[in-house]
């Protein structure tokens, strides 16, 4: 038997009314992640949930490569894959995405921080898109942000055209242009650089009965 409730709810009452309650900073990070019905009879029958790397998109499969291989470097357990959580989002969304997902199960979970990469949703963006990633500076203005950001663009551009890579896809790059780039995509990482109302999504290599806390299946 599970150690955490299963039951069945409609899409306007997956998610229990009033404050979510995230905090970036607790010990055990409260998640959301909406999975298939038999992600979680597989949760029930092995007592964890692995991800199947196959289901990333392969559009923009250098940036799942380059999350995963970061998750790997930065967590202390391993995969071939991800799992792929809600950190910080507001009620709302979360009510708006179980209209969307009739028929799959909402997980609300408790993982160990140090077990969960946190990566800024917007952010990742950039990553998929495969675009440089460019903070704004402390007291910057918005005309001096955009002249830094033109010139950070124009000499991407300018070492592609170098390198004859223009028009090319990201693993067509040159290495040091590729590591460049995702150097600048490590900064979504930090939850430091994040907005109080920010949305945050986070990804982990297994989930476990334990860090369930809720299921909801969506009717």
């Amino acid at each position: 038997m599970p150690n955490f409730p299963v039951t069945s709810a409609r899409a306007d009452r997956a998610v229990p009314a009033g404050r979510v309650g995230y905090d970036l900073k607790a010990d055990r990070l409260l998640l959301h992640t909406f999975q298939p019905e038999e992600a979680l009879k597989e949760l029930l029958s092995t007592g964890q949930l692995i991800p199947d790397p196959s289901r990333a998109e392969p559009l923009f499969a250098d940036a799942y490569a380059w999350m995963f291989r970061e998750m790997d470097r930065r967590l202390p357990t391993s995969g071939d894959g991800a799992l792929w959580f809600w950190a910080r989002i507001t009620r709302e969304y979360l009510v708006e995405s179980s209209r969307r997902h009739r028929g799959d199960v909402l997980l609300t979970c408790r993982i160990p921080r140090e077990r969960v990469l946190l990566s800024h949703f917007s952010d990742w963006h950039r990553a998929l898109g495969c675009t440089p990633h460019v903070l704004e500076l402390p007291g910057e203005s918005e005309d001096d942000y955009g002249a830094r950001l033109d010139r950070i663009w124009d000499e991407l551009n300018e070492r592609k055209r170098a390198a004859g890579v223009l028009h090319k896809g990201f693993r067509e790059w040159p290495e040091a242009l590729r590591r460049d780039l995702e150097r600048s995509w490590e900064q979504f990482l930090d939850p430091s650089t994040y907005g109080r109302w920010d949305t945050v999504q986070a990804t982990a290599h297994v989930l476990r009965a334990e860090d369930v806390i809720d299921a909801v299946r969506i009717d």
